[in-house]
């Protein structure tokens, strides 16, 4: 997919209390959407008192995808730099390789909040991108969801088929199911994305979304989703991590991943932090083969 030249957008946002952040820490923007990619402004303090600005693109896609881009970098109202060539790909998120410095803060009128601005020029987009207000969702959609400023187009058999809550309230609920807009509340806009593109194959779980898709899973009671993110969880390991898996597989009924991290406990294994905060919170038989394994160890 490539882009026409001259594509671009501006992105903008002002971080209040600048003086106020502590050392080594992050203040960040809205995400926003644009040429369907997410873009936010990240601003970061270092230990000194200096700041850096960053501009962060993803675009939650499998495989391959770059967007080759020119970007100017604006500090309230004025130019900090200008003509920055930039390829973000699914290793390359970040544009951040400059400081202002302290001591320049007075040439750009920095005090207790500052204006970051980058206008950006999308030069060349390479990768499949997908999204949910195209012309072509448009055309197959028949109903409009609605999460805060963003709309996505879908098709109310297809989702009902992989959603039980969708599947009740477009079949079940006569007022909602001859609706063509239907506003969906506390969920965020990018996490209902990456949840939809599960559901339509496009994108794929990963570490840094898997727990946000549990919870939407969980509450849309889409299995499909809850499907994917067990496998995820059952594909990858680390040392320090059963301990977590096993809490995340009580917590959404997840029996494969369950016996998996059962199998997996050792000598080494922290059982301690496996005990929850109410012993009520885990079944009697959740307890009994907790009680099994470590009876393993000391035989």
């Amino acid at each position: 997919m490539s882009v026409g030249k001259g594509k671009h957008f501006v992105i903008k946002h002002v971080f209040e209390n600048v003086k106020s952040l502590t050392s080594d820490e992050f203040a960040n923007g809205a995400v926003e959407k644009h040429f369907d990619a997410f873009w936010k402004i990240r601003l970061y303090k270092h230990k000194d008192g200096d700041i850096t600005p960053s501009l962060f693109c993803d675009s939650f896609e499998t495989g391959h995808w770059s967007i080759n881009t020119t970007c100017n970098v604006l500090v309230n109202g004025k130019p900090f730099k200008t003509g920055l060539n930039f390829e973000f790909g699914e290793n390359s998120t970040n544009l951040n390789y400059w400081y202002i410095f302290n001591k320049d803060f007075h040439k750009y009128r920095i005090k207790d909040s500052v204006r970051i601005e980058f206008q950006v020029k999308i030069d060349k987009m390479t990768g499949s991108f997908r999204s949910f207000d195209d012309d072509v969702s448009k055309e197959s959609s028949d109903v409009v969801l609605v999460v805060g400023d963003h709309k996505f187009y879908v098709c109310k058999t297809y989702l009902s088929y992989h959603s039980a809550y969708f599947k009740s309230l477009f079949s079940e609920n006569p007022e909602e199911s001859e609706q063509s807009i239907i506003e969906l509340k506390d969920v965020e806009f990018v996490d209902f994305h990456i949840f939809l593109g599960i559901i339509y194959g496009f994108l794929a779980v990963k570490g840094s979304n898997v727990q946000t898709l549990l919870a939407l899973a969980d509450f849309f009671a889409a299995k499909i989703v809850m499907e994917r993110c067990e496998m995820f969880l059952m594909s990858t390991s680390s040392k320090n991590d059963v301990v977590e898996k096993f809490q995340l597989s009580l917590k959404y009924k997840m029996n494969n991943l369950k016996n998996k991290c059962l199998s997996e406990m050792n000598k080494k294994t922290d059982f301690v932090g496996l005990a929850p905060e109410n012993s009520d919170d885990y079944s009697t038989e959740t307890w009994k083969q907790l009680y099994l394994t470590v009876v393993n160890f000391i035989k």
